[in-house]
């Protein structure tokens, strides 16, 4: 056994598979002894298998990891049976003995599980960490539930919340850690039926499936009982596996898989990717069709990305675990830190951006960059490798193509010889039209646009109603369904919905070989198996793949604004409110970059597993549960359109007054996910334009509004807080400090208006006084006498309307700001930094324009 030469597959697998154990005996209802889920032959490993102490025997869970491999010994050899050689007996020691390995090949597994949860396990605390079984009562761990990895950040750890078994899904229960319907036994059942289904032609096919299905069922598991349970078994199998597969490759490639890595030596790649340009590139579009053309420009940068890091890591011959991270523009991989890789590395990199700059000439740039780790780094603070990354890619950036420019001069800066001065333009972007172009309406040769145009247009349209993604490396050449294939690197990209595959199902005469078929914002995804082998089933989380139809066409921005038209042509309008505007509304995570550096302490360890944890919890809530808050409220539905969710940010358009309470949900809803911890705030803005406004000036108001929100403070001293803020109308406020209690301002101004209690003119008149008695722009030589004449003059009109009111409710009122005026604190907002006559103002306004939309 001990001369037995393993394939990297192998040892990945036994490392993904190494504590699947923990899951199967937390459903066990008895311990070795009285297990009946346990064969007799199995039980006596726990000699050979279990480290030993004064307590008896610890680590019991690797006997359930065998009792798993025994079970399910037909999938397994029949995945052996075209390997170099290692029986599955070989291929279960590998996995179970990682607490006692005898061989190089099981001490590569031990590491990688030392290296994922951050310590060492052959020390005093990290061998406790792993012995949960030797508590006074056995079974104890099986009921401690998990903590949010969110409640664990910063100073103040609330270990009070827990997070109830169930699989991973997007309910309103699972996010506010309400109490769910499930416990270990019923889960496991449910595994176990999915886990039947993997195909299991080959390692890789059935590694990435088994990969999805460990984190539907897995991510409510704690890795461990003994500290704080907040990393979740699934991560926790996740890094472990990816360490081990590097791990491998890098002792092979020093020829030295008889002895092990050095301390001081560093065998891993941390790769990062950063996608710049995606503002412009996004928002540089003609309002009248954007809202037909966004959502597919939108979802093509995430299919762009996606497509490069696959690449990647089919480059590098990578599995799905390795990428650590993946939303949006950005990613991260580990990688065996080879003179194989880096050479790699730098070859891909460049082939990348060379490809971007073909298609997209300098409006979209990829950085990727590299840092090197190893053990001193996992142990000591891997948050500095993280640090390092982002201040490499942030180089990168400041030096965009700088590779293309050493290498292809004359590319980059001669003119296209085939774009001439009556050269037509792109009837969405206004670039010159290449090629032959497609019409978006035929007969109407101004509708011109380019191919690439025309495709993301199509694979918005697709988006509306797919079910399911379908990745390939070559054409499904049966299969007649439109293909997008982004800056053709060879991931052909379909997208079908149930329907369409359960009608195609007869049609096809040959099955569909190693793809990657993701349902979409469904853990189902084993429903409907496609024919075909070696094929890799996930699911994948999007924000806003479902979006406003109006006779199944996406809504105009017009008809977002509230306009409704009388025909479809849409040139004559039926009906519209006295204000029609438009809400841009941009929100991300504050202070994320220094959470994920210096966030986790008190002796908690920042751990790659941890990590992973946190960073795909954030991504569950914006690339999927931000779907369940826009399917909760019809005028969600009818009136918003999320453009962009992942990752730690999202970009939604509506109509304003709707957007605004979406935004409060959405706030809502994070800080229950997040656990109400302070460290994580969610700032965000609302640009308030008329639809027609040009949506990349949107955007950037947008951002300005995002802007003032997370340079927001409140308070004074001690008690300042800062960020965690909403800007509207050019006005940050704390999300529960301030805004909340505007709102309630808000709404007592706008029922007075509606009663005609209030004059019209009101909102009017305190907004002209707020904005002499308040300029924008103030320095030390402003005249700020008039500040204290509007005061006066407020109060005497309020005065002289008190007395010719007769309703008590609108006396009251005048008379409660009269005084608030003069003391300059609102009711409420008494530590606000606003004067009550800029609350007033603020309020007034917001009342005034909801009346009137």
């Amino acid at each position: 056994m001990s001369e037995q030469k393993f394939t990297r597959d192998e040892v990945y697998l036994a490392a993904l598979l190494h504590d699947i154990g923990k899951f199967w005996q937390r459903a066990d209802d008895y311990g070795i002894k009285g297990s009946t889920i346990l064969q007799n032959s199995i039980k006596e490993f726990r000699h050979d298998l279990c480290p030993e102490n004064e307590n008896g025997y610890s680590h019991k869970h690797v006997i359930w990891t065998a009792q798993f491999f025994e079970s399910y010994s037909n999938i397994f050899k029949n995945l052996l049976k075209n390997e170099s050689g290692a029986s599955y007996g070989d291929l279960m020691f590998l996995s179970v003995r990682h607490h006692n390995p005898v061989n190089i090949f099981e001490k590569i597994v031990q590491k990688a599980d030392h290296y994922s949860a951050g310590m060492d396990r052959t020390k005093e605390n990290g061998w406790k960490d792993a012995a949960e079984e030797t508590d006074d009562k056995w079974d104890s761990f099986k009921r401690i539930q998990m903590r949010p990895v969110f409640s664990v950040v910063g100073d103040n750890i609330n270990i009070n919340l827990k997070a109830p078994v169930s699989p991973l899904n997007l309910s309103d229960e699972f996010i506010c850690y309400r109490e769910a319907n499930y416990n270990y036994s019923n889960l496991w059942g449910e595994f176990e039926k999915e886990f039947k289904l993997i195909q299991n032609a080959n390692f890789r096919a059935f590694s990435g499936t088994l990969l999805s299905i460990l984190e539907k069922y897995t991510t409510r598991i704690p890795a461990s009982t003994i500290n704080l349970p907040d990393v979740s078994l699934f991560d926790h199998l996740k890094t472990t596996a990816a360490f081990a597969l590097c791990l491998y490759d890098f002792l092979k490639e020093k020829n030295n898989l008889e002895n092990f890595v050095p301390v001081d030596e560093k065998p891993f790649l941390l790769i990062g990717g950063d996608l710049s340009g995606i503002q412009k590139f996004l928002y540089t579009i003609t309002p009248r069709r954007a809202a037909k053309n966004l959502k597919g420009r939108s979802f093509y940068l995430q299919l762009l990305v996606n497509n490069i890091v696959n690449f990647i890591t089919d480059e590098l011959n990578l599995f799905t675990a390795n990428i650590v991270y993946q939303s949006g523009g950005t990613f991260y991989i580990i990688a065996p830190n080879t003179k194989t890789t880096v050479t790699k590395i730098e070859n891909i990199a460049g082939k990348i951006e060379e490809k971007i700059f073909k298609y997209h000439k300098t409006e979209l740039y990829l950085a990727i960059d590299y840092v090197k780790f190893g053990e001193k780094e996992i142990f000591e603070n891997i948050g500095e490798a993280w640090h390092e990354l982002s201040e490499c890619l942030g180089r990168k950036k400041r030096q965009r193509f700088r590779t293309l420019i050493m290498n292809n001069y004359d590319l980059m800066f001669s003119p296209d010889e085939n774009i001439k001065a009556d050269t037509k333009r792109d009837y969405i972007t206004g670039e010159p039209v290449t090629g032959k172009g497609r019409l978006l309406e035929e007969q109407n040769n101004d509708t011109l646009v380019n191919t690439y145009t025309f495709k993301q247009i199509e694979l918005g349209t697709k988006l509306r109603e797919a079910d399911f993604w379908i990745q390939s490396r070559e054409k499904i050449e049966y299969w007649k369904d439109t293909y997008f294939d982004p800056i053709e690197l060879g991931y052909f990209n379909y997208f079908v919905s149930s329907e369409e595959l359960r009608n195609k199902e007869q049609e096809l005469t040959e099955s569909a070989d190693n793809v990657r078929i993701k349902r979409i914002n469904s853990l189902n995804f084993l429903e409907n198996t496609q024919k075909g082998t070696g094929n890799i089933y996930g699911f994948a989380f999007y924000g806003g793949n479902d979006f406003p139809k109006e006779n199944g066409e996406p809504k105009l921005f017009e008809e977002l604004a509230g306009i409704k038209f009388k025909d479809a042509v849409k040139e004559e309008r039926l009906s519209s409110p006295n204000l029609v505007r438009l809400g841009i509304l941009r929100m991300d995570v504050d202070n994320l970059g220094n959470i994920f550096k210096e966030g986790f302490r008190n002796n908690i360890r920042p751990s790659f597993s941890r990590y992973s944890t946190l960073s795909r919890n954030l991504d569950i809530f914006f690339s999927g549960y931000i779907n369940t808050i826009w399917n909760s409220k019809q005028e969600y539905k009818d009136y918003t359109q999320i453009i962009y969710s992942g990752g730690d940010d999202l970009f939604i358009i509506g109509k304003w007054d709707i957007l605004v309470n979406m935004a409060l949900d959405i706030y809502e809803k994070f800080r229950c996910w997040t656990c109400n911890n302070e460290n994580f705030g969610i700032s965000g803005g609302i640009a308030v334009v008329p639809p027609k406004f040009p949506l990349l000036k949107s955007a950037l108001l947008a951002e300005d509004e995002e802007r003032r929100a997370k340079n927001h403070s409140f308070g004074i001293d001690k008690d300042k807080k800062e960020k965690n803020s909403f800007s509207l109308f050019g006005f940050p406020f704390r999300w529960d400090e301030e805004f909340k209690e505007v709102i309630k301002i808000k709404n007592e101004i706008r029922e007075l208006l509606e009663k005609e209690m209030l004059s019209q003119s009101f909102p009017g008149d305190m907004y002209n006084y707020m904005s002499r008695a308040f300029p924008e722009y103030e320095d030390e030589s402003s005249d700020k006498s008039f500040r204290y004449r509007a005061k006066w003059l407020i109060a005497y009109n309020f005065k002289r309307a008190i007395l010719r009111q007769k309703q008590e409710e609108t006396k009251d009122f005048l008379d409660k700001w009269i005084k608030s005026i003069f003391t300059g604190k609102a009711d409420g907002l008494e530590t606000s930094s606003y004067d009550a006559l800029q609350i007033l103002a603020f309020a007034a306004r917001m009342a005034d324009y909801e009346t009137r939309s």
